[in-house]
């Protein structure tokens, strides 16, 4: 086994080339085992028909029993006369051939008549072994059958000239065979030019290098099929690695920014008992302002845990507890929070009733609030206009939250979404953001299947617009 296993072809051209060898060699193989057996039933009939004429052109005479009778010019034949009772008369002595004996069932069997246009022959042999090509006729005088013509010839001329025959068919079969070999390898190799090029292409591909792509046009559809999934799949890995590579870039930032958002605060309490320990700690009027900033700080350590923690549940995609939630029944509940955050600024509700959206009612309050919030805290507190809309349309509810503020500069809006972002870093730091809300009201929503979306013009306010879908998809 695994001597033929190394005398297997190993590359798919030659493997190609073989197995076409092979079919071609079984094609000629049975078309030689046909032109044999047809060539041989069309020479064995020729010789039987030529054997009938010659018998019926034969005089009646020769029917009758006459013993100074000689063979007629049947040349290199056997002859024999049959009575009705299957007596034998060869008269082909005189060239040394005798005629084979036949059965009287075999005689019926294979007899012919002066009307049959397709000789019946039978092949047997002789009594001194050698194969004859025999055929019958009868003689019918009034009716009735009075005698029988038996003629042979030796099979020995016609095999030969059908051998003759097969070894021509079989040097032609040879030379087909070889030209076969000769051209299958020159086409096949053409043929295969394609795969080869996609094979070096693969070789070279690496990740340096995989945003190049393989032209797609190509006249064989398996070719291009082969090259399209290439294409496709190159893709696919490119795009994982830019992927992960953002997604390291972006846990290096976020590592970043939470050291240094942890970092402030602790800094600040540091820095406080240190104080407390130099003997601040015995004044009163010292101590308890010491103890609220620490107490402050420490409360904006935690919220910024929270906040991580959330966003790492949201990431990991937990289960929401959506169900049926009339929204407007919401915002009426949360008037009084957005009054209180407001202060002296104005806040404008204008609420559709009636609409059903499939929500988790806590989380939809959170992402109410941090919206909420951003817009207090980017308005004038005397001037400020925050509005809150409730709408919809035929598959979804919408939530807007628009304020006349200071707005977000163009070049900060692909990044309001992002985690510890913030386009005026040091008014939130002095309110205590930490850059989180809108992430973690993004990831909310998307959790929703929602989206949100922000409008903003630098000067006069931003938009901040919520779809969610209704009803639909409900879990309880």
């Amino acid at each position: 086994m695994k001597r033929l296993r190394k005398l297997k072809p190993r590359t798919l051209n030659k493997q190609i080339v073989a197995l076409s060898c092979l079919i071609l060699a079984i094609i000629l193989i049975v078309v030689g085992i046909l032109q044999y057996f047809l060539m041989k039933d069309f020479l064995y009939q020729n010789e039987a028909d030529a054997m009938q004429s010659q018998l019926h052109s034969l005089p009646p005479a020769l029917l009758e029993q006459n013993d100074n009778m000689h063979q007629p010019l049947l040349f290199d034949r056997s002859l024999a006369r049959i009575d009705t009772s299957g007596n034998y008369t060869d008269i082909s002595e005189e060239n040394g051939l005798s005629s084979p004996r036949l059965s009287q069932e075999e005689l019926h069997k294979y007899m012919n008549s002066r009307d049959d246009k397709s000789a019946r022959y039978i092949v047997m042999e002789d009594e001194d072994g050698k194969e004859q090509l025999v055929v019958i006729v009868a003689d019918r005088r009034f009716g009735e059958i009075n005698g029988y013509l038996q003629a042979g010839t030796e099979t020995a001329s016609i095999n030969d000239v059908i051998k003759g025959q097969l070894q021509v068919f079989i040097l032609l079969a040879i030379v087909a065979l070889a030209a076969g070999i000769l051209l299958y390898t020159r086409v096949i190799k053409k043929a295969l030019d394609p795969l080869h090029r996609i094979i070096r292409k693969v070789e070279r591909t690496s990740a340096e290098n995989l945003s190049e792509r393989m032209d797609e046009d190509s006249e064989q559809i398996e070719i291009k099929r082969l090259t399209v999934a290439f294409n496709q799949m190159v893709e696919r890995i490119d795009s994982s690695f830019q992927s992960e590579r953002e997604a390291k870039e972006q846990m290096q930032q976020f590592i970043a920014d939470a050291s240094h958002e942890l970092r402030t605060p602790l800094t600040s309490i540091h820095g406080f008992l240190e104080v407390l320990l130099r003997g601040a700690a015995d004044n009163p009027a010292q101590l308890y302002p010491a103890l609220e900033s620490m107490l402050k700080e420490s409360k904006r350590i935690k919220k910024l845990v929270e906040d991580l923690l959330l966003l790492t549940k949201l990431d990991q995609a937990e289960d929401m507890h959506l169900q049926e939630l009339e929204v407007s029944p919401v915002l009426e509940e949360m008037k009084p929070h957005f009054d209180m955050l407001a202060g002296s600024r104005k806040v404008r509700f204008s609420v559709d009733e009636n609409l059903t959206i499939a929500a988790d009612k806590d989380k939809l309050k959170q992402v109410l609030l941090n919206l909420f919030y951003n817009a207090v805290q980017h308005t004038d507190p005397e001037q400020g206009e925050i509005g809150i809309i409730l709408g919809g349309s035929e598959h979804a509810a919408e939530i807007i939250v628009k304020d006349n503020g200071s707005g977000i500069p163009e070049a900060h809006l692909p990044h309001v979404f992002d985690r510890f972002y913030r386009s005026d870093s040091s008014r939130a730091r002095k309110q205590g953001g930490a850059g989180l809300g809108l992430s973690i009201s993004h990831s909310i929503i998307k959790a929703h299947n929602g989206t949100i979306e922000v409008e903003s013009e630098e000067g006069k306010g931003t938009i901040f617009r919520v779809l969610l879908p209704k009803k639909e998809g409900t879990r309880k």
